[in-house]
């Protein structure tokens, strides 16, 4: 009969840490696993913001967080998308929402109707479409009802300060029973089918039947002692540095993220309640990190405090789970800190190890799924970035030429052709963004299709303009009557009277 998994031991840090750590525990204490974390000095700095997807709400009902608790106690704030501005010479800004585009008419895709009206001359931009993208740039809150239902999928993900989300986590856990030892990793004893000890520099070893390399980019565990390589993705991404630092809070508090394109990179401006958090990624051949700070100040339009700096070097493990380890976060895989990539991925790797956790722990045989899954997650969420570079429209710049000079993976290159052709999006296995997604950062940065389904021109136009002007009429009308961001906040998520962050 095989042994059950009983230890757990996750070696690591921060969010990535505390989240398996409380994620594991709520799923399988009451069959008697046991989850100790190994915890690491921190690699958070007091700038640090964590930036969520939609999807983290499913997530905190799962470790049995409450959304709104959480939000009061991180001076949260929600975003209905990002903003992208300076990324072309030519183009506007534009919204990615995270909502869908107007309604289908007769059964078609609202997207293949404005396709047809904008080749006839229609100049209405994609986005107008969007109740959630008109919501974003008024700073309201979209509160669905009868009249929303069916009309847009609106939801909101969420800007939280980082040290705070990770104090509120990692006492849940401990709460629950999770036991935790704190200091530098010492010794780590292997063998031929993977780990057997762990220890504490001046502490005793700790054995487990699985362990969770949750240490951040520092991999100390699947990298070092497994000797799992990163693929390195960097030739796509030119950035090789991460500027953090953080500025005053804004007012109104924008309802949206806001990343801007400059002559080495991007800047990208996270707003809190309490402070508006930056974060450019660039590149360091071309601008030093001193320059960077000031010219983010410049850019940002506001005085910023500290500054912090990391490289950054996007890639993945070849096998995330090796022997009974398994990687999670940035020790599995590390993108840019776009389209909140990073918390993103540590969800997905917790989700998955949840449904594939091992029934036994001699063979593991859920480490070939694992790996598949994650693989197929992470390269579609890199390519997901990577349109924001090959579709830049920042000419004569060295750093913007050679990132729209450079060849997309196979896979993208055919998303990036099918849509150019009728604007179908190809979705593959373990995708994170969905058709809507794809479609307004692709028509955002400037990818129109040359052609669209010919089943659309059934639809007289004067009964198309008209189905045009009704959603255009309801999305205003509705917009009006929307709470603010912050009056939302304010009655769901009010920040304690004694906060102090």
């Amino acid at each position: 009969m095989s042994r059950p998994v009983r230890n757990v031991v996750i070696v690591g840090r921060d969010a990535a840490a505390w989240l398996t750590a409380l994620g594991l525990k709520r799923a399988f204490g009451r069959q008697g696993v046991n989850v100790t974390v190994l915890e690491l000095p921190s690699m958070v700095r007091s700038a640090d913001v964590l930036v969520g997807l939609p999807t983290l709400e499913g997530l905190h009902r799962l470790l049995g967080l409450d959304t709104d608790d959480m939000l009061a106690a991180t001076a949260g704030a929600y975003a209905l998308g990002q903003q992208f501005a300076n990324w072309s010479q030519a183009r506007p800004p534009f919204v990615h929402a995270y909502d869908t585009h107007g309604a289908p008419i007769h059964r078609i895709d609202f997207l293949q109707h404005w396709l047809k009206a904008r080749s006839e001359g229609m100049n209405v931009p994609l986005e107008e479409f969007s109740l959630g993208a008109a919501a974003a740039k008024h700073g309201r809150f979209v509160v669905h009802g009868d009249a929303t239902s069916g009309f847009s999928k609106a939801r909101a993900g969420y800007h939280l300060d980082a040290s705070a989300y990770i104090r509120l986590v990692r006492q849940k856990a401990i709460e629950l029973g999770v036991q935790r030892q704190a200091g530098k990793l010492g010794e780590v004893v292997r063998s031929d089918s993977g780990i057997v000890s762990v220890s504490l520099a001046g502490g005793e070893p700790l054995a487990a039947d699985l362990f969770v390399d949750a240490s951040g980019v520092d991999a100390v565990l699947i990298g070092k002692v497994l000797e799992q390589p990163l693929e390195s993705w960097s030739p796509w991404f030119g950035c090789d540095r991460v500027l953090v630092t953080s500025g005053p809070k804004l007012n109104p508090l924008p309802a949206m993220s806001r990343i801007s394109g400059f002559k080495a990179g991007w800047i990208g401006m996270f707003p809190l309640r309490d402070r508006t958090p930056v974060v450019a990624a660039y590149d360091s051949r071309r601008i030093s990190d001193a320059e960077m700070l000031q010219s983010a100040s410049v850019l940002c339009g506001m005085r910023l405090g500290d500054a912090f700096v990391a490289p950054c070097e996007p890639g993945m493990r070849s096998a995330p789970w090796t022997g009974n380890c398994v990687a999670i976060g940035e020790a599995a895989v590390v993108l840019e800190p776009l389209d909140a990539a990073s918390l993103h991925m540590i969800h997905v790797g917790l989700s998955h190890l949840i449904t594939l956790f091992p029934v036994s722990a001699e063979a593991m045989l859920e480490a070939e799924p694992f790996n598949t899954s994650m693989q197929n997650h992470a390269r579609n969420l890199r390519d997901f970035q990577i349109v924001h570079y090959r579709l830049n429209g920042r000419l004569d710049e060295p750093f913007w030429d050679r990132a729209r000079e450079t060849p997309p993976p196979p896979e993208l290159a055919a998303k990036l052709d099918l849509f150019a052709a009728r604007g179908a999006v190809a979705l593959y296995d373990d995708e994170t963004f969905q058709e809507e997604n794809w479609a307004s950062v692709l028509i955002g940065h400037g990818l129109i299709p040359r052609g669209y389904d010919p089943q659309v021109d059934t639809l007289a136009p004067d009964e198309l303009i008209a189905a045009f002007q009704r959603m255009l009429g309801f999305i205003a009308s509705t917009v009006r009557d929307m709470p603010s961001v912050e009056a939302q906040l304010e009655l769901f998520a009010p920040l304690p009277s004694n906060a102090s962050f």
